[in-house]
Parts: C-alpha cells; structure tokens; sequence
C-alpha cells in the first residue's frame, strides 16, 4: 500500500498534509514551522510530530502527495473515452498543470515544487518524467491516423506539448488561456505539412 493510499485512509494524516499544502505554498518551506500546520490541522504539536518526526518528513509526505494526486488525475483524463483525443490531451495536462495557476498560492506552491531539489530530492523530476511517459505511451496507443509517423513520434509529440505547457504554466493569466494554448498546439501539430 503506498504512502498516498494510507493517507487517504487516515483521516488526521489527510487533514495534516491538506493542511500543509496551504501552509507551505503560502510561506514556503524555509518559513513554515510545524506549529502552524499544527494549528491549521487542527491538532497538537505533539500530534504532528507523532505523524511526522521532523518538518522534512512532513513536508516530503506532502509534496509526494500533492504531486500523485496531479499523476492520477492526468491519468483519469487520458482514459476518459467521452473526450477526443486532443480534449483528453488538454483535460490531463489541465489536470497535471492547471491547478498551478489558479491562485496566489497554487503558483506559490508550484514554485515551491520547482526549487525543490535540496529537499526532494529527485521526487519533482521522477514525476514529470513519469507524466511524460505516461503522456508519450497515450499518444502512441490513441494518435489519429496520419499524425505519427517515422519522423513525428509519440515522444516528439509528448515533448513538445509537455514543453509548452510547463511554459504555458508560468505565463498564462487563466486556466482558460493555459486550455487555449494546448488546444491550438494541438491544431497546428494536426495541420498537415506543405
């Protein structure tokens, strides 16, 4: 049973790391203490740290499951078979990406996410990677015909879209904008050369 499924299991370690994702995206880790999730959790120090030994732990366990919630959700978009394939296409990246431009501190924490490394480790990295892959075997399973081929491959597709897209993260305004430009991504990779 991974770490995630146990979290959903426990309901004072579910609300401890929600908790915890508003606290750390609002003051980032450096300024974040385990008393202010504590109170945000609504337990006692004490309490946290018998869930957590340290503010690492905590802050790992929560940035893990920040991150397999974006996994799984992109996933369910991608099989969802009342969508197109470019609607599914823009629904998982939405799913992976979007939420990080929603507010203040969704892009808070999707920059806490990014600056990571020192304290992650390699987490970030190996879940983008997976989501490329997962991106990447989408693509090669449900492609239209005609839009791979030996010179445009399921990667080459993948890499592009998930390379705008974390672009597209940092400078749209909306979610609706971030949508638009994968879409049209989507329209131009379509278009038939010539």
């Amino acid at each position: 049973m991974s770490t995630v499924e146990m979290d959903t299991q426990d309901p004072k370690r579910t609300a401890v790391l929600t908790a915890a994702v508003g606290v750390f995206g609002r003051f980032g880790f450096q300024k974040t203490s385990v008393e202010a999730v504590a109170k945000a959790a609504g337990i006692s120090r004490p309490g946290l740290y018998l869930m957590f030994p340290n503010k690492e732990q905590l802050y790992r366990a929560t940035m893990q499951g920040v991150l397999e919630r974006a996994q799984r959700a992109m996933e369910a978009r991608l099989v969802d078979q009342s969508l197109s394939f470019d609607e599914r296409i823009v629904a998982g990246l939405d799913a992976l990406m979007g939420p990080y431009i929603d507010t203040q501190v969704a892009r808070d924490l999707n920059e806490l996410l990014e600056n990571s490394e020192p304290r992650l480790g390699s987490m970030f990295h190996d879940y983008q990677e997976r989501a490329r892959a997962t991106l990447s075997a989408y693509i090669a399973d449900f492609a239209p015909p005609g839009l791979l081929d030996a010179e445009l491959t399921a990667d080459d597709v993948m890499d592009l879209l998930f390379s705008a897209a974390l672009t597209w993260k940092s400078t749209s305004a909306t979610r609706d904008d971030f949508r638009d430009r994968i879409r049209r991504s989507l329209q131009l990779i379509h278009r038939p050369a010539g």
